[in-house]
């Protein structure tokens, strides 16, 4: 396949990169900061541009079979002195229209986009939540609305958003599910490489389309368990 993957310095879209990879595809990266990826590959082209750009996205899409889009909070910082939060940003809010615009046009019709558990619907209040959204105001905010825009869309896109805990730098293979309603807390996690191959495999095989997914390992917590609702697969 040829994916497009935006957001590729981020430590998920760097793992989403050389996931899709490793499996055989051919990758077009859109990245600010060259040097901040550090994947050399044949079959990878690296664009350096803004993802709010038409014209960029345009070059993005013009010739691939699906997309993902990996853009928004970063995996630094874990309190709010760490996080310059003081200046609004609409990157995924943006760039999700654009793509939405551009690739019917295109006949491209895959994207899996990440978003972040406490964005939109999956903000249930809970003190995970609660902490999130305060420490990362802005950036949730925009999550909020792409998540917003994707679920008034009409475009003929099959599209996957996929929320995510806290995320680590561990080995791939460990046990996780996908929900599409969870109450977590800050001891929920999942690995780089876990939900980098799960992002790809969504392109390879769409098994979620249409669905928001809440993505981590096994909580410890029996009631947050029992009221999950545990996401059903495309057939």
């Amino acid at each position: 396949m040829k994916i497009s993957v935006l957001g590729a310095t981020g430590g998920t879209g760097q793992a989403i990169v050389k996931q899709a990879l490793a499996n055989g595809h051919y990758v077009k990266a859109l990245v600010r900061r060259p040097e901040g990826l550090k994947v050399r590959h044949e079959k990878l082209e690296v664009f350096i541009g803004d993802a709010r750009d038409p014209d960029i996205i345009e070059t993005l899409i013009e010739g691939q079979d699906a997309v993902i889009c990996s853009l928004g909070i970063p995996a630094a910082g874990t309190t709010r002195a760490e996080i310059d939060d003081s200046i609004k940003t609409d990157v995924c809010m943006v760039s999700t229209q654009l793509l939405f615009d551009a690739m019917p046009r295109h006949n491209v019709a895959r994207i899996v986009l990440m978003s972040t558990h406490g964005a939109g619907s999956s903000n249930d209040g809970s003190d995970y939540c609660n902490w999130l959204r305060n420490l990362v105001k802005n950036r949730v905010y925009d999550k909020d609305d792409m998540e917003a825009f994707i679920a008034g869309s009409d475009a003929s896109i099959k599209w996957t958003v996929i929320r995510n805990p806290a995320i680590y730098d561990g080995e791939k293979g460990r046990d996780y599910n996908v929900y599409t309603r969870i109450t977590i807390d800050r001891s929920s996690k999942i690995t780089y490489l876990d939900l980098a191959d799960f992002a790809v495999s969504e392109v390879e095989e769409a098994q979620h389309v249409g669905q928001f997914l809440s993505i981590t390992e096994p909580l410890d917590n029996k009631n947050f368990m029992a009221s999950a609702e545990v996401a059903p697969t495309c057939r």
